[in-house]
């Protein structure tokens, strides 16, 4: 069922419950998020709730999760909103040169929306006034950190990729996808966490990366069910495997599958030790929050290798025990 976004104008002029309202956001989608980010300073945690709320909610509308609701706008402006994302889905087809996954009906919604958050993108960029409560925090959030308003339009550009069937060929496409829905939300976040030394943006770009190829394993079944494979499909071929095998309950026990999958933690492991470099080089009070996110997602890469590759058979998640161990593991990096 599609949520409709009904947050009340109310909010519309205050900051604070701007902030709150986005706070709501993170605590109701991931709560190993949600802790990490406790251990910033109170400016910088709240900045980053704007962050993530904003980057939920547009993953939220391209899975058809969840849409805005537009009574901020007067009639002329949403006709207008209307016309263009029409003349946005039909562009995105030339592009794309694929049919979108989704009906026609339902696929122009998620444009429509898609198109509305670049346009408080633009009226952040232009300074002029913005009236939902993500994008006022997002507003005072990119005022005070001197955030690229371009990373974040970048990433909505790779979630519209997600409205057609992905074609990855490749480690370097795939790396591509990653960069433009993850790497942008690291190099965003470290102008909020700050850092002096500009090697920085390249391993935010790294975490970025490991975390996304992460989060591919953990969805595989998921996303098949959606039609979307964003595995190499070129190096599954090399392997033996066809992609359109990956609901087949015997593929996690073949060897041709435990090959691919040693290939890709290989290559996630590096993207991983590229992006622990990031740590060091961020201010000294902002290193806890992404110091546990790099070590949680290291301990499920760490399963799926434990589990000789088989993350189709069940996601790939940590079990209670584990989580416990894990955490008393986890406090030294609080000290």
């Amino acid at each position: 069922m599609v949520l409709i976004d009904s947050e009340p104008k109310s909010l519309s002029n205050s900051i604070g419950e701007a902030y709150k309202y986005c706070e709501e956001i993170t605590r109701k989608s991931s709560t190993s998020f949600l802790r990490s980010f406790r251990h910033l300073p109170t400016d910088k945690r709240r900045s980053v709730y704007a962050i993530y709320a904003f980057c939920r909610r547009v993953d939220d509308i391209v899975d058809g999760d969840w849409l805005p609701n537009h009574n901020y706008l007067s009639n002329e402006a949403s006709m207008n909103l209307q016309m263009r994302s029409e003349d946005r889905a039909i562009s995105l087809v030339i592009e794309k040169q694929e049919e979108p996954v989704n009906g026609d009906f339902s696929h122009l919604q998620r444009v429509l929306a898609l198109l509305w958050f670049r346009d408080n993108l633009n009226r952040i960029r232009n300074n002029e006034s913005v009236a939902h409560p993500i994008f006022i925090a997002l507003k005072d959030t990119i005022d005070n950190f001197s955030i690229n308003i371009g990373y974040l339009e970048m990433l909505i550009d790779g979630m519209e990729d997600d409205l057609f069937p992905t074609n990855y060929k490749t480690f370097e496409e795939v790396r591509s996808y990653c960069f433009k829905v993850a790497s942008t939300v690291g190099l965003v976040l470290i102008e909020i966490y700050g850092y002096s030394n500009p090697d920085a943006r390249e391993h935010a770009e790294e975490m970025g990366i490991f975390l996304q190829m992460v989060n591919i394993l953990r969805d595989i079944q998921e996303d098949y069910k959606k039609g979307r494979v964003y595995l190499p499909t070129d190096e599954l071929t090399r392997f033996g495997i066809d992609y359109t095998n990956l609901d087949d309950p015997q593929l996690p026990q073949k060897d041709s599958w435990k090959s691919f999958m040693r290939h890709y933690i290989f290559r996630t492991k590096v993207h991983r030790d590229n992006a622990k470099r990031l740590i060091p080089l961020l201010n000294e009070d902002s290193r806890v929050s992404p110091s546990i996110i790099c070590a949680v997602y290291s301990e499920i890469l760490s399963e799926a290798e434990n589990r000789h590759g088989d993350v189709l058979s069940r996601k790939l998640k940590l079990g209670f025990m584990k989580k416990i161990g894990f955490a008393f593991s986890l406090l030294g990096l609080w000290k």
